[in-house]
């Protein structure tokens, strides 16, 4: 088994120039689990990884692909109803299902749907963008047995398996190994409403997808949660509902919360009948807000880097909410000031979620790999 560990672009290039990846058994990590996998079209290959891992046939394996731009590229219809899903949690531990007829991937349809997956790793979505088409990638184990996720024991069991490894150094990786979670996308047409259905819990609760799929969460993040965030979240609230669009705001901010709202952000949200804004205590941020919003928008930079720094695979839907606008710099903090400081924040605030709700309504908001329109 050759091994390519945290190869350099410049080498992962020579090799793949050199020795190609065809017939080839790839030792690799998604970012969340290892992995054995190989190219999309060695339908050689994939069946003898098949009889490797004694299971019948190759359909249902998860192809992964090394963005969403892969899809337009290819004539590849996602189903509208799922972008959002798509912009909220790839890269990423979601492997979504749906109905996928191009010819290149007929041998691993199951009632012509196919999984698919961006994959967190960086290096992973490099070599895949290298090869210049997908990978199938399935867990390291005999069927219907737990996969094995300790890589002394996989180079030491499974070495045969395997023709080369590309993946980052093990040291690098995380140690809780968690399965994707694989959800189908179930068409409504005549039978009902459009629906998801999970064929497997992995790393990402169902519950969270499902709501993200009744309802995307737009998050707006500040210091304290009391003053602009809730400001954001209940402007985004009303102009959601008065425009009918099927999206939820909500709020947190850096520090420890358990407090009521400023008074003066409280008076101007009552000014505007948001009566609702009464009742906001404030709360500190957690992972699983930042996984469960399909945008995340600070008032500041440094708020914006700080949450990309703890959650770098997550960074594709971190913003300033200046930013997403196409406004710079930061919206300044008015605690502690007079209310005409307030009302000023208020009004850039009002402002931005007005443009940032035109952007939404008119479907001119891009996330894919932190581009916006």
């Amino acid at each position: 088994m050759k091994k390519l560990i945290s190869p350099s672009v410049r080498k992962l290039e020579r090799f793949i120039a050199k020795d190609g990846l065809m017939g080839k058994t790839i030792l690799h990590h998604t970012g969340s689990m290892f992995g054995i996998g190989c190219l999309v079209s060695d339908e050689a290959t994939i069946q003898r990884i098949c009889r490797l891992k004694q299971r019948e046939d190759s359909k249902g394996f998860i192809v992964l692909v090394p963005d969403v731009k892969w899809f337009d590229d290819m004539e590849i219809q996602i189903p509208e109803r799922i972008i959002p899903l798509t912009k909220q949690y790839w890269p990423g531990n979601l492997t979504l299902v749906f109905e996928c007829d191009h010819p290149k991937l007929a041998h691993l349809a199951v009632d012509g749907k196919v999984a698919f997956r961006v994959p967190n790793d960086q290096l992973l979505r490099l070599l895949i963008d290298l090869a210049h088409e997908p990978m199938v990638s399935t867990s390291i184990n005999i069927s219907l047995l737990p996969a094995e996720e300790d890589y002394h024991k996989i180079v030491r069991s499974y070495r045969s398996w395997f023709d080369v490894a590309i993946h980052p150094a093990v040291r690098s990786l995380p140690s809780n190994a968690q399965p994707s979670t694989i959800v189908e996308y179930i068409a409504g047409e005549n039978q009902g409403p459009p629906e998801l259905k999970c064929l497997r819990e992995g790393s990402i609760p169902f519950y969270e997808i499902r709501n993200s799929f009744a309802a995307p969460q737009v998050t707006f993040v500040c210091t304290a949660n009391i003053c602009r965030s809730p400001m954001a979240e209940k402007l985004f609230d009303f102009m959601a509902q008065k425009r009918n669009l099927n999206i939820r705001a909500d709020s947190c901010g850096l520090i420890e919360g358990g407090h009521m709202i400023s008074t003066g952000s409280l008076q101007l949200l009552l000014n505007q009948g948001i009566l609702e804004a009464q009742s906001h205590v404030s709360k500190q941020i957690t992972p699983q807000i930042v996984s469960e919003s399909w945008l995340m928008l600070t008032m500041e930079e440094r708020q914006r880097d700080f949450i990309r720094s703890n959650e770098p695979h997550l960074k594709h839907k971190i913003f300033t909410l200046n930013e997403m606008v196409g406004e710079p710099g930061d919206i300044e903090d008015p605690y502690g000031s007079e209310f005409a400081t307030y009302q000023k924040t208020f009004e850039i605030i009002e402002d931005r979620v007005t443009r940032l709700m035109d952007l939404i309504e008119n479907r001119n908001l891009s996330l894919s790999n932190g581009d916006r329109k």
